[in-house]
This record gives C-alpha cells, sequence and structure tokens, in this order.
C-alpha cells in the first residue's frame, strides 16, 4: 500500500495523522473553522455554497465547518445568511454535503445567533440579549431576554440540528459560546448582568448554553457530532479571563454531551480580534487552546492565525491543541493541503490577513472572496477546471507592467498556453505592493508578490524588469494581444479635494513629496510631517504615518472624513483608529488641504482655515491617477490592446487582480 505522507517532510508529518472525533474519523488535524460566506440565496443554500466548500474538501482539508447558519428569525442581520430553522434548507445542505464527502472530508453546519451583536434591518424583531445592554460596536438596544424567550431558542437550537442532520452533514456545532454572540453574552460577566438563574454565578450563566447542548443531543443522538465553539477570553473589560474560560469549558464538557471545542478569543468590544488582521502576531490565540485543553477530555482545535504549515505542526507537537484551523489560508488556497502533502510548500498561496476579500465584504452585504484568489467565492466560474487553453496557435501575449495586476494576468495567461512575455520598468516585480510592504508592519503584503514570482517562474513566463516599454518596444516583440498594466502614480494635485471643488495651492513647493518619493526614492522627511488623505480613507497615509511616529516624527494626519482610515473595515479599525492615537499622531478631520505656502500649511477644516505652523514636509498620500500613455498610444496601432488594474481606474489590490484574472481569461 502507498504511504500517503510519503513526499510530506518529517517535520509536517504529524499533521496527517487521523483522530477520532466523537464518532467520526478525520483524515488528517487541519481543519477551515466555520466563517461567514454571504452565498445564501433567499436564506437558503446556493450552487455557489457548494462549489466552495467542494474545492476546499478537493483540497484535501480534513473538516469543514459551515458558518452562520442561523436557528431563529431574531438573528438575521444579513440577507446572504442560511435561515437553518428552515426544513427548506434540507435539499440544499444535502447537495453541500455530497460535494464535500466526495472526497472524504467532513463537515459541520454552525448553530448561530448573533445576539445584540447584530442588526435588526433583517429582521425587524428586537435583538436578543441577557440584559439591556448594547453591543459597543453595532450600538442597538437588545432586548432581555424573557423566560419564553430562552425556551424557544433552546428549542431553536435543537430544530436546526436536526435539519443538519437531515442534509447529510456529520455534525453540527454551537456557534456563540465565543465572540459575545448570544450564549457567549450570557456566559460572561461582560454582557450578563441578570440577576435570575440565568446569570451571576457561573453555574447559572452557564445554564442557557448547557440546556440548547442538551437539546442538540437529545434531538440528534449519541452517535451523531456535536462541538462547540467556546470564549478563551473576553478583552473586554469586566468580561472573562482565561481561568473563567477554563471553569466553563470544563463544565460543559464534563457534561459529556460534547465531542470537540473551538477555542477563539474576543467580544465586539475588541472587535479587531473575532477576525484578526495583520495588526496582529500569527497564532493570536493559541495559547488559549493550550489553557482550554488542559480542563477538558474531548479534542481541541486552536485557531488563530495560522499560516504556516510548519507553525501549525508545532502547535500539535507541543501538545496545545489536537487540530489546527488553517481558514483564511483555505479561503486563499483551497489546495494547502494537498500542497504540503505534497512537498510544494513553495507553491502555497498565503493569506495575508488583510481581511479585504473575506470579512470586510461581509459588511459590505455581498459574499467573500479573497484578495490573491480570485476564484474564491467564484468557484463556478473560476474554480477548478473552468480555465479555457488558448488555441493551439492562440500566440504571445505582452503583459506591459509588473504590478499585481500584470503579473496575475501573465500568470493566467501563460496557465492557458499563451507565449507570456511580462515587460517591467523597474528593476524588480510587485508595484505599488512592494512599496506598500516596505512599510512596517505591512510586511506580509509581500506575500503576494512572492507566489506570483514563484507561479511566472514556474510557467516559463518570460519576465524582463528594467524594461521601460513604449509602442516600439512592444511591437518589436510581435505580440498577438497586449495587456497593459502600467498603474497609476500620485500627482501633483489632490484629487479628492475636487469632490469638494478645492484646487490646493503651493504643491510645487520642495517641502511637498507623495508616497513614492518617500517609499521607492529615499526622499528626506522633515522632523514635522503632515500626511495628507485625500478621502481615500484606507491604508495608505495610515501606515506611514505610524512609520514615521515610530521614527520619532511629530505626525500630522489630515483627511476629510469623519476620521482617519474610515474606508478601512470595522474589524480593522477597531484596533488601528487606537493605534493612531496612541502613537501621538495628530487627527485633523473633515479637512482638506487648501494652501502650502512659505511659512504655513492652510487646512479647511469644517469650512473654516486651519494654519498649522512649523510643518517641515507635506506628503500627499490619496488618490492616484492611472498611466495611461502607452495605452492610448498602443490602441490605433495594434488590434487587441486591453488595460487592467490601476492603468484603469485606481484602485486595491483586490479589484487589480480579480480584474486581472477575468480579463487574462477572456484573451
Amino acid at each position: 500500500m502507498t504511504n500517503p505522507t510519503a513526499t510530506v517532510p518529517a517535520d509536517l508529518q504529524i499533521l496527517f495523522e487521523p483522530i477520532e472525533v466523537g464518532e467520526v474519523t478525520l483524515s488528517n488535524r487541519i481543519v477551515m473553522t466555520g466563517h461567514g460566506t454571504g452565498m445564501a440565496e433567499h436564506h437558503l443554500p446556493s450552487a455557489q455554497h457548494a462549489a466552495y466548500y467542494r474545492e476546499r474538501a478537493r483540497g484535501g482539508v480534513g473538516m469543514i465547518g459551515m458558518a452562520f447558519p442561523q436557528i431563529h428569525p431574531s438573528s438575521q442581520n444579513v440577507p446572504g445568511e442560511v435561515q437553518a430553522y428552515d426544513p427548506a434548507v434540507v435539499p440544499g445542505l444535502r447537495k453541500i454535503a455530497d460535494a464535500v464527502h466526495e472526497y472524504e472530508t467532513k463537515i459541520v453546519m454552525q448553530l448561530g445567533h448573533t445576539g445584540r451583536q447584530s442588526s435588526s434591518t433583517w429582521s425587524e424583531r428586537p435583538l436578543f440579549a441577557p440584559s439591556s445592554i448594547p453591543c459597543a460596536l453595532n450600538r442597538e438596544m437588545p432586548k432581555a431576554m424573557e423566560i419564553e424567550d430562552i425556551d424557544e431558542l433552546v428549542e431553536a437550537h435543537a430544530v436546526s440540528a436536526v435539519h443538519a442532520r437531515e442534509g447529510g452533514f456529520d455534525g453540527v456545532e454551537i456557534h456563540s459560546g465565543y465572540g459575545g454572540y448570544l450564549l457567549a453574552s450570557f456566559l460572561s460577566p461582560f454582557s450578563n448582568f441578570r440577576e435570575d438563574e440565568y446569570g451571576g454565578s457561573v453555574a447559572n450563566r452557564v445554564r442557557f448554553a448547557r440546556r440548547a447542548l442538551e437539546a442538540v443531543r437529545d434531538a440528534v443522538g449519541r452517535d451523531y457530532l456535536v462541538g462547540m465553539n467556546m470564549q478563551g477570553h473576553d478583552f473586554s473589560p469586566g468580561g472573562l479571563e482565561v481561568s473563567d474560560a477554563k471553569e466553563i469549558a470544563a463544565l460543559l464538557t464534563g457534561t459529556g454531551l460534547l465531542d470537540y471545542v473551538v477555542v477563539k478569543g474576543a467580544t465586539y468590544y475588541s472587535a479587531s480580534q473575532n477576525v484578526p488582521d495583520m495588526q496582529h502576531p500569527k497564532g493570536v490565540w493559541l495559547d488559549l487552546a493550550a489553557s482550554l485543553r488542559e480542563v477538558v477530555d474531548v479534542p481541541v482545535i486552536a485557531v488563530g492565525r495560522v499560516t504556516d504549515p510548519y507553525a501549525a505542526a508545532q502547535v500539535l507537537r507541543d501538545g496545545g491543541a489536537d487540530l489546527i484551523a488553517m481558514t483564511r489560508q483555505h479561503i486563499a488556497d483551497p489546495e494547502t493541503v494537498t500542497k504540503i502533502r505534497e512537498n510544494r510548500l513553495e507553491d502555497l498561496r498565503g493569506c495575508i490577513a488583510c481581511n479585504q476579500g473575506c470579512i470586510d465584504r461581509l459588511f459590505k452585504i455581498t459574499h467573500t472572496t479573497c484578495v490573491h484568489n480570485p476564484a474564491a467565492g467564484y468557484e463556478l466560474e473560476l474554480g477548478e477546471g473552468t480555465l479555457v487553453q488558448a488555441p493551439a496557435d492562440g500566440g504571445r501575449v505582452v503583459v506591459v507592467g509588473g504590478g499585481p495586476a500584470g503579473m496575475k494576468a501573465a500568470e493566467v495567461c501563460a496557465r492557458r498556453g499563451f507565449d507570456t512575455v511580462l515587460l517591467e520598468r523597474r528593476e524588480r516585480l510587485g508595484g505599488q505592493l512592494r512599496l506598500a510592504s516596505s512599510v512596517a508592519g505591512r510586511e506580509e503584503i509581500a506575500e503576494v508578490i512572492r507566489h506570483l514570482e514563484v507561479q511566472l517562474e514556474k510557467l516559463g513566463v518570460e519576465v524582463r524588469t528594467g524594461a521601460d516599454a513604449d509602442h516600439e518596444a512592444v511591437r518589436a516583440l510581435a505580440p498577438d494581444h497586449v495587456l497593459v498594466a502600467t498603474g497609476s502614480a500620485p500627482g501633483r494635485r489632490i484629487v479628492g479635494n475636487l469632490s469638494h471643488g478645492v484646487e490646493a495651492t503651493g504643491l510645487d513647493s520642495e517641502r511637498v513629496l507623495d508616497t513614492f518619493e518617500v517609499l521607492e526614492r529615499g526622499a528626506a522627511v522633515g522632523e514635522e510631517v503632515l500626511i495628507v488623505d485625500d478621502g481615500e480613507g484606507g491604508w495608505k497615509g495610515i501606515a506611514l504615518a505610524l512609520q514615521l511616529a515610530e521614527e520619532g516624527k511629530r505626525v500630522h494626519l489630515s483627511t476629510p472624513l469623519p476620521y482617519v482610515g474610515a474606508a478601512l473595515g470595522p474589524f480593522t479599525q477597531n484596533k488601528l483608529v487606537p493605534r493612531v492615537a496612541a502613537a501621538g499622531i495628530v487627527r485633523h478631520p473633515f479637512s482638506l488641504l487648501i494652501a502650502v505656502e512659505d511659512e504655513d500649511v492652510v487646512l479647511r477644516t469644517d469650512g473654516e482655515p486651519h494654519r498649522l505652523a512649523g510643518i517641515d514636509t507635506v506628503i500627499l498620500a490619496g488618490w492616484h491617477e492611472p498611466v495611461t500613455d502607452l495605452y492610448f498610444d498602443l490602441k490605433p496601432r495594434h488590434g487587441s490592446v486591453r488595460r487592467i488594474g490601476d492603468a484603469v481606474a485606481s484602485r486595491t489590490m483586490l479589484e487589480s487582480i480579480h480584474e486581472a484574472e477575468r480579463v487574462a481569461r477572456s484573451v
């Protein structure tokens, strides 16, 4: 018999040891835990759901969690969630289960209720909570649940669990034991101020969760897999500490009704911890899992920014957990397990924890994807088996520009079988992503570049750096198709000001720089700095401001928005905005730069002029403008010329990479 771990490096073989979880055997120790996808159609499982989970199962992951099916109408906070309490979900669940089981992966359905950390916009019902105290992030006053409400929600857990079993799922996972959601809000004194039998002592606060667990187990039987998300720490004032979490975990697992636990942390008070981005260290919750594992006798799944296989294996060897979750890693690369098994670690497309494509998209009321895996969430269009090969005489594609759009386009064209040439004027590939990754705290962005560079080399793409191409140089390569990915660049005007009818003056001053001059050309920056965000509201100005403040500069940051970073996702903001304040950065909200004078810099704040004296350097860190000269030079001279990425319009890496994928497929 062939050894399935024969090609796995010795240090990683522990990841592929089978494990018994309840009555189920998992083929390996790697898990993709439940995460919102927003893929439901009319609150029912969709074909996209099945395609999404099938792709991860095909990639070899041991177990998948499906989130965040709602157990009750009072929890419906976005349209893309499945209503697990509706019997109509069963056929759709069956299609998902069949798709996953085709590859012998197991799948569990979460039983979710968002509690006070929700919104009544979609349900038009009051939010449920243990006490009438609003969530710190969503700020809607909930109803303090009456006993009959609790009874109804206990039964709702059981009804939804039955639907999961009828739908062919291998188990259910009680979701809201962590994160400040409904059951967790009862467990924690941070949110539970009740004086009845569901508040006060730990035994009382755990009563609701225990009743829900008992009802689920009675409904599905002892031979069905039942797990639970658990809180390891609230990271919230007056909330659960590790010692409290251990006591609760011991009580709930001591019932003998649970088969496994997933250990996480945080509430919406510390919302950045719920889906920790690159502001957080890797392995952010691993110590919590290890602590709870000391007091439970069921398998523990550790979670928390684990993307590196060696780090994952080390957790298991150290006894910190029995299984390891690599959840966002599987959004970025559904073939993660297969690549580890085949010792193709260089081919892994690593999650960079930017949150832009996954959780942030859910806040925009659409489905999840990934910045550098365009197929994520679009498997029916872009997934395995959808790439159409070029005709035998497809010819040559020349891609001009080696930023993220150009690199991705070159990769896709090469995969299709085109003879592909990539021209880049800089000496290194990566474009603006390389500049962004040079800023302290943003280094992980470089993974996007690394992955694409590896693929271009393996695919035999001819890469020419230091090639400042004009139309004659392009035509000399005799291309059949040209893709122009020349990107965007800052100019000597403030694009965002124009929306307000304001043209800034004095931008030709020697003390005015742009981010390219600072990050790429190493221009000297004075001791007193004003960084100008013109309404883009993203990381560009903030990351540079934090770095300069760390270097000892006195930094001002202006924005026409209500606060800095206003365009970023709420979980990112939750950590970033306090960081900016703690760094001593002087913020100027509702402000436009209107003049750089000989002595002063003038902002217009709330419609009134505001002078800043002593500013040595002004750095423009806002919207860019497309670089289009080559495109419009080539367009009348060549029959097949298209532009992609920032050369079309200055956007983010997500739009650039996704657009490159789709355009390259259409060549």
